[in-house]
């Protein structure tokens, strides 16, 4: 099931706010700096180190024909969501261009903060249910014909393009570009999920009611629980599912090394917590 729908008010200023923050970070930070990053904002980054070619410029004669054969092979309906970002993405790049520029000493900084500050727009736009177009398009039509996952696609587009970096630019401008690819990448997730508050934690034990009353009474923390039974011993256990704020983590693992020091504790990050029963408190 997806998402509930955004007003449509809500999701345009989401995209536009979303695509000024990437273009002005862009802008700002990437270009002032001379740092090159992933997808096609990357390649005309690169571009215009090569051969001075304006970003905004070859973003449009790069991004319109791939537009373009996404309309055909993947059709109108799916091709939509792209249809703001791919138009207006060089647009504002092209009016940010001057405003307010970021010079930075540290090149590391540059690449850090331009790429987390692409992300904090990309993710807005994503969260809007849209994209700015580019490789992702043609991400979704290799992955439709030859079945890989997307994320692994766009990495490889990213990928090339970093390698090209380094073959023409020189070793130090790929390892920053490996680096604004991070922190965007991770500015995504945070726009997307919110940063990590919470652990998941997967309990299989055979002491199930030292466990529950460890769980529920003295640490106020609700719980699934599953019957299971070991592979190799063949003997009957519990499965505790639960999900625990940051704070109670520590505290719990000490609490079950002590009440069952032979459970199997599986400790995961949460990273969208969604429904009845959990509070994010310590």
């Amino acid at each position: 099931m997806e998402r509930q729908s955004l007003h449509p008010l809500t999701r345009a200023s989401m995209i536009l706010c979303g695509i000024v923050i990437l273009a002005w970070g862009f802008n700002a930070l990437l270009a002032t700096n001379r740092i090159v990053t992933g997808g096609l904002p990357g390649l005309s980054l690169l571009l215009n180190m090569l051969w001075n070619v304006d970003p905004s410029i070859s973003q449009w004669l790069i991004g319109i024909p791939i537009f373009g054969i996404g309309w055909i092979c993947l059709g109108k309906r799916q091709i939509l969501n792209s249809l703001a970002g791919a138009c207006l993405l060089p647009l504002a790049i092209l009016i940010t261009k001057d405003v307010f520029p970021l010079w930075v000493e540290s090149p590391i900084l540059a690449s850090l903060f331009g790429g987390f500050t692409c992300g904090i727009g990309l993710g807005l736009v994503f969260r809007a249910n849209a994209t700015t177009g580019g490789f992702s398009i043609l991400a979704r039509i290799i992955a439709g014909r030859m079945g890989m996952p997307i994320s692994r696609i766009i990495l490889a587009f990213d990928a090339v393009i970093v390698l090209a970096t380094g073959a023409l630019i020189g070793v130090e401008a790929a390892m920053l570009a490996i680096l604004s690819v991070i922190a965007l990448s991770k500015a995504i997730d945070i726009v997307q999920t919110g940063v990590t508050s919470a652990k998941s934690l997967t309990i299989i034990t055979e002491r199930h009611d030292a466990i529950r009353e460890l769980l529920l009474h003295h640490l106020d923390c609700g719980a699934t629980e599953l019957d299971a039974d070991g592979s190799y011993s063949g003997t009957s256990k519990t499965v505790f599912l639960t999900v625990v704020p940051l704070s109670k983590v520590g505290r719990l693992r000490r609490n079950i090394r002590q009440v069952d020091p032979e459970a199997f504790t599986i400790v995961s990050d949460a990273s969208e917590v969604l429904g009845y029963g959990f509070q994010n408190h310590g």
